[in-house]
């Protein structure tokens, strides 16, 4: 008999790819799959596709969201699901075959751990989206965050698009719905303080879709930025780790800099050495990219300063104002003016 694992898939206006993730979530081998997509009040065509998916297949169930946010529609979905295994799959993005069945393999054979995830490559499909993904795949971007690039098996602080113990999930609450972003890594913090341990495998791939302009892209990782501050307010510095710190150091830095080069115009020289290591990291980056599609070189240097100064700007508005993140990264619009909270 297969295992069985219920995924829950959050969504809000994803036309464009929540079709091909079901596609690729229903396909998954050597497991029996259950899918929970609990939709949010979606403008565009996300709620017609879904009814038409879940009209054909009797493992698609639709499970409404009317208060739209994340953590919520994670908790839905928990509590419908009908498996000892959960898994989280965002509505765009892609995973692997064997994905589900090789997170539940790893649970198997090792009763003290909750989760296992899997490793996350950039997918883009213009020439600006491409240098973004390869940013966010290169250490430069984002630290020693393993779940982007490590290439060996292991335990870790947090796992991507998690398989995760249903009874584990419960047993800590579920996920915190007061948390706008970094509802996952604060998830897997409360597991790992409850005993638990976390996997990373890097055969379990993970086919992101990364924002195709630097104006989105900023605006998604200063919405990251501000989720993260907005946990460590919560959990204090034992969620901390130094990735987190150098872009708001930087940011405060930079600003200083900026500012009083205006005065004394040698002072912006001090800002070299950073547009030094962005050169640098964009061309190791570069070096990494698939030829046979188009690339903007030009891109790339942008992109990593988006990152950083995005990131490190969010978490010091949450620091130090406790502005809270954007609903969405992607479209927010809903078709109703419903409270989020």
């Amino acid at each position: 008999m297969k295992p069985g694992v219920s995924v829950l898939m959050p969504a809000l206006n994803e036309e464009k790819t929540i079709a091909g993730t079901i596609e690729r979530v229903l396909q998954q081998q050597d497991v029996e799959v259950e899918l929970l997509v609990i939709h949010g009040q979606s403008v565009d065509r996300t709620g017609e596709i879904l009814d038409g998916i879940a009209a054909r297949d009797p493992r698609v169930r639709v499970i409404p969201n009317p208060r739209n946010l994340i953590p919520i529609a994670l908790n839905l979905g928990l509590n419908a699901a009908g498996h000892e295994f959960v898994a989280r799959i965002d509505a765009h993005s892609e995973v692997s075959p064997d994905y589900l069945s090789r997170g539940v393999a790893w649970l198997l054979r090792n009763d003290r751990l909750a989760s296992v995830g899997g490793c996350r490559k950039g997918v883009a499909f213009t020439p600006v989206g491409r240098a973004i993904a390869l940013t966010l795949s290169s250490p430069a971007a984002i630290g020693d965050s393993i779940n982007h690039f490590a290439t060996e098996p292991q335990l870790t602080d947090h796992a991507s698009w998690g398989v995760t113990r249903a009874a584990a999930a419960r047993a800590i609450g579920g996920w915190d719905e007061s948390l706008l972003v970094n509802e996952d890594v604060d998830f897997d913090h409360r597991l790992i303080q409850a005993g638990h341990l976390i996997g990373f495998d890097p055969a379990m791939v993970i086919g992101w879709h990364v924002q195709e302009t630097l104006p989105r892209l900023f605006r998604q990782y200063r919405r990251y930025g501000r989720g993260k501050g907005q946990m460590i307010r919560k959990n204090g510095a034992g969620a901390i780790r130094l990735r987190h710190l150098v872009p708001p150091g930087f940011v405060a830095a930079g600003g200083l800099l900026l500012v009083a080069g205006l005065a004394r115009p040698a002072v912006w020289l001090l800002l070299a050495p950073y547009g030094a290591l962005v050169a640098l990291a964009s061309v190791k980056a570069w070096r990494t990219r698939d030829r046979s599609a188009e690339t903007s070189a030009a891109v790339l240097p942008a992109s990593f300063a988006a990152v950083h100064t995005g990131w490190g700007l969010g978490m010091l508005e949450a620091l130090a104002f406790n502005r809270q993140p954007y609903l969405a990264s992607g479209n927010s619009q809903l078709k109703t003016a419903t409270p989020t909270r």
